[in-house]
């Protein structure tokens, strides 16, 4: 049952017991002598009525808070907003949040009408955010769970959320990158390979991953971003870079 039949259906409890008796409230006044002009006061009712509005706030308020979850921020400016829902129109991407923002690139999130999650990051070469990454549903359920999750975005961005970390450091394949985490745990920076990709002498595959550490040092997670493979030798080398 929603919140306005539980209204309605208490509106009409209250209403009932004077649809049924109709009193003469002219001959209860005149036997009380009251004036005619005096309203009688119904505080039983009143309270009760006040009571049920406060109940139906606190929940509506509740149903808010639950609605953001771990989105929490400012609305996203129009033109960032925009451009995050243009990403991948099928998967009906919703209103973007504003969740962190360090060294020139803001992160912006949205939830999609299937439950996922997409992200998109300004930055010098993308000053909209219209490159960015939509979340396979094994990344979104360990968000949900508030777990430790990063991703890869246009213009060397990289960002996610670390609830409980104070950075996060990025290493592997030539990138040694430490980014500070916002007081809501996200985190946004840059995260630039070095070209070509630096891959120790015999090793063709490497990940670049982030890891999320607490004020004190303490291990608080970490996540892949990036792989890196190469393929062929020397100045014939050709390396691919996929998204994790």
């Amino acid at each position: 049952m929603t919140s306005d039949h539980i209204l309605l259906a208490v509106l009409d409890e209250l209403a009932e017991p004077a649809r049924r008796e109709q009193p003469d409230w002219a001959d209860i006044l005149r036997r009380a002598q009251v004036p005619a002009r005096t309203a009688l006061p119904r505080p039983r009712r009143r309270i009760l009525l006040a009571a049920v509005l406060a109940l139906l706030a606190a929940v509506a308020v509740g149903v808010g808070l639950a609605a953001t979850g771990i989105l929490q921020g400012p609305a996203a400016p129009a033109e960032n907003d925009a451009a995050l829902r243009r990403l991948m129109p099928p998967l009906g991407i919703g209103p973007a949040t504003e969740l962190a923002s360090q060294g020139g690139r803001t992160l912006f999130g949205a939830r999609t009408e299937r439950g996922g999650y997409c992200f998109s990051a300004t930055s010098q070469t993308d000053p909209e955010g219209e490159g960015g990454h939509c979340l396979s549903d094994g990344d979104a359920a360990r968000l949900d769970r508030a777990r430790v999750v990063a991703f890869a975005l246009s213009g060397s961005s990289a960002a996610g959320y670390a609830p409980g970390a104070e950075s996060v450091r990025i290493t592997g394949a030539g990138l040694d990158v430490e980014i500070l985490v916002s007081d809501n745990g996200w985190w946004v920076g840059e995260a630039r390979l070095p070209s070509p990709p630096l891959l120790p002498e015999g090793v063709e595959r490497a990940t670049v991953v982030a890891t999320a550490r607490a004020e004190d040092g303490a291990l608080v997670g970490r996540d892949s971003l990036l792989v890196v493979h190469r393929v062929g030798e020397s100045t014939d080398a050709v390396y691919q870079v996929a998204f994790t």
